[in-house]
């Protein structure tokens, strides 16, 4: 569906539709969005109905709809968000002030530091380390209203807001679970492409927004560098379209922003014996591990373009709703090659206006071939496919092209916009009824296909309270039998540790019974001193039969409970 908006594109390109823009018509593009109104009637309702306040009327429906989530225990949680968890306790206890994750050397945890506070004041809930993620939520839709608006109109703008309030599995997770590291930083990235926005089109030029740029940019690079794409689109925007103002004051203070944003990673490079941050993100990179090139293409376009854009329900994409992968590719050709046309034609501040809608395309182009360049496209695409969530802060460069002509056939195009002499060309080529068609099919086909993966969200609910219920009968047996030492799976055991308020302390086991990787290492050292263990292993995983066929050296067995989905071998630990 998104080819005839590209063959429009180049006809544009090759004929005299795209015509130079002018200052005044951009700086006036969105204000000619509205519809006129005639008699004081139709003046009242457009008083009324706005752009801001149907964007912001939206915005509180996304964010109810996940606080009502989070209240039916949806998404389950999970050992990443207990470790974010115990940190967050730690932290308020004044016990430790991590950097980074538990047990790594990036991904900042500044999430835990913002939950710290609630967890003193509520307790080790899993809604409490979820309330900044729920506010980042807020903050990151208004990031992205703030920059649709920018480059492009109000009214696509409150578009933009309304399907990014809907929310599938996957995304949900990316937005409320209490782990850090996504819903901040792609609230960050968010405000950052915004802020670059305003200074590539000069609306601000204080000081606050150098510092504020430089400090958001500053945070991205500290907390996860999965968003790098982003800085490096946006430093290039903001160092291109502000060359001519951009003195040596505006230069120290986006500095001295960026300094203070990535302070904790500054401070933990410059100390002795800790691993330098390039070598780290080389490390973990995955580009250099085998897998084969078609099946990193199938896991990045098929499933992980799908899964982290909203379009596929709980851990799964249906092979229907495969067709968005596809989709998004043609989509983002096709918006990228109307800005650069347009780059070309426009004047000199038309030209900074489309340099914007370009950043953030190349923002989400470099994100997903960084995503194809790892293995994790290939090996484990359902699960990795978050890798991809910074990619809705270009979702609304990437469907300009079908608003855009919708705007066109309906004669309320914005001046300013690259596509509002595109129908006259199709219509003289004929087809102009063709394309009109298939856009509304196509953001039909979108709108209803993040309907429906929110709706297997909703349905699937009963199983994910089934999950929360299930851990909440094993922290209470668990602690009632005085079994507070524990070893068990990666995915179990800092979710016990934090629900528990470390009452329960635990060691990792890996799929063989071996050490696995332990977040909060100080654990295991507790685990291995303590006389009577017990053995939490998951019956579906196949760890519990792993054991009963080989126990480990110096444990001896007392009893076997079956509780909540878990076998538990109380044992005897010889020292």
């Amino acid at each position: 569906m998104g080819y005839p908006a590209l063959a429009q594109g180049l006809r544009t390109y090759g004929g005299a539709a795209v015509q130079p823009v002018s200052s005044d018509r951009i700086c006036h593009h969105g204000d000619s969005t509205a519809t006129p109104t005639d008699g004081p009637n139709g003046q009242k309702a457009a008083r009324i109905v706005t752009p801001g306040k149907l964007a912001i009327a939206a915005g509180l429906a996304g964010l109810l709809y996940r606080i009502l989530l989070v209240a039916l225990d949806v998404p389950p949680s999970n050992s990443d968000e207990g470790t974010a968890g115990l940190a967050a306790l730690h932290i308020g206890e004044g016990r430790h002030w991590p950097v980074f994750f538990y047990g790594q050397h990036y991904m900042g945890a500044f999430h835990s530091y913002l939950a710290a506070p609630l967890v003193q004041l509520f307790g080790t809930h899993w809604w409490v380390i979820r309330v900044p993620a729920l506010v980042m939520y807020a903050l990151f839709l208004t990031a992205v209203y703030q920059s649709t608006k920018t480059l492009y109109t109000p009214w696509f703008a409150t578009f933009s807001v309304a399907i990014m309030a809907v929310g599938s599995d996957r995304v949900v997770k990316d937005q409320v679970l209490g782990v850090g590291g996504y819903s901040d930083v792609a609230t960050a990235t968010a405000a950052l492409m915004a802020a670059s926005a305003l200074l590539a089109l000069r609306r601000a030029g204080g000081p606050g927004i150098y510092c504020g740029w430089g400090l958001l940019a500053g945070y991205i690079v500290w907390t996860h560098w999965l968003a790098l794409p982003y800085v490096a689109a946006a430093a290039f925007l903001a160092g291109w379209a502000s060359r001519g103002v951009l003195t040596k004051g505006r230069l120290l203070l986006a500095a001295a922003g960026f300094a203070l944003g990535a302070a904790p990673l500054i401070w933990h490079n410059l100390r002795p014996g800790n691993p330098d941050s390039l070598s780290v993100l080389l490390s973990i990179s995955g580009a250099a591990e085998p897998a084969p090139l078609v099946d990193r293409l199938h896991g990045a376009v098929l499933l992980g373009l799908p899964l982290s854009s909203g379009v596929c329900g709980p851990s799964h994409c249906e092979a229907w709703q495969m067709w968005w992968g596809p989709a998004y590719l043609i989509l983002l050709i096709a918006a990228t090659m109307m800005a650069a046309v347009s780059f070309r034609r426009a004047d000199t501040r038309g030209r900074r206006l489309h340099a914007g809608r370009l950043a953030l395309l190349a923002g989400g182009g470099l994100t997903l071939i960084a995503y194809v360049l790892s293995a994790s496209s290939a090996l484990t695409p359902v699960e990795s496919a978050r890798y991809l969530h910074y990619g809705l802060v270009s979702l609304p460069a990437v469907l300009w092209p079908l608003w855009a002509g919708l705007s066109s056939a309906s004669g309320n195009a914005a001046p300013g916009n690259p596509g509002a002499n595109h129908l006259t060309t199709v219509r003289e080529v004929g087809g102009g009824f063709a394309l009109t068609v298939a856009r509304v099919a196509t953001i039909g086909a979108l709108v209803g296909s993040l309907l429906v993966a929110s709706g297997q969200l909703v349905v699937h609910q009963p199983q994910y309270a089934a999950e929360a219920d299930n851990e909440r009968q094993l922290k209470d047996h668990l602690l009632a039998a005085g079994l507070t030492r524990i070893y068990t799976e990666y995915w179990t055991c800092d979710r016990l540790a934090y629900a528990s308020a470390e009452k329960i302390r635990c060691a990792v086991v890996d799929d063989n019974l071996n050490r696995g990787h332990d977040r909060y290492r100080p654990y295991r050292a507790q685990v291995e001193r303590a006389d009577r263990v017990a053995y939490v292993l998951p019956r579906a995983s196949g760890l519990a039969d792993t054991f009963a066929r080989s126990i480990p050296t110096g444990v001896q067995v007392i009893e076997i409970r079956d509780i909540g989905g878990y076998r538990v071998y109380v044992c005897h630990q010889r020292q």
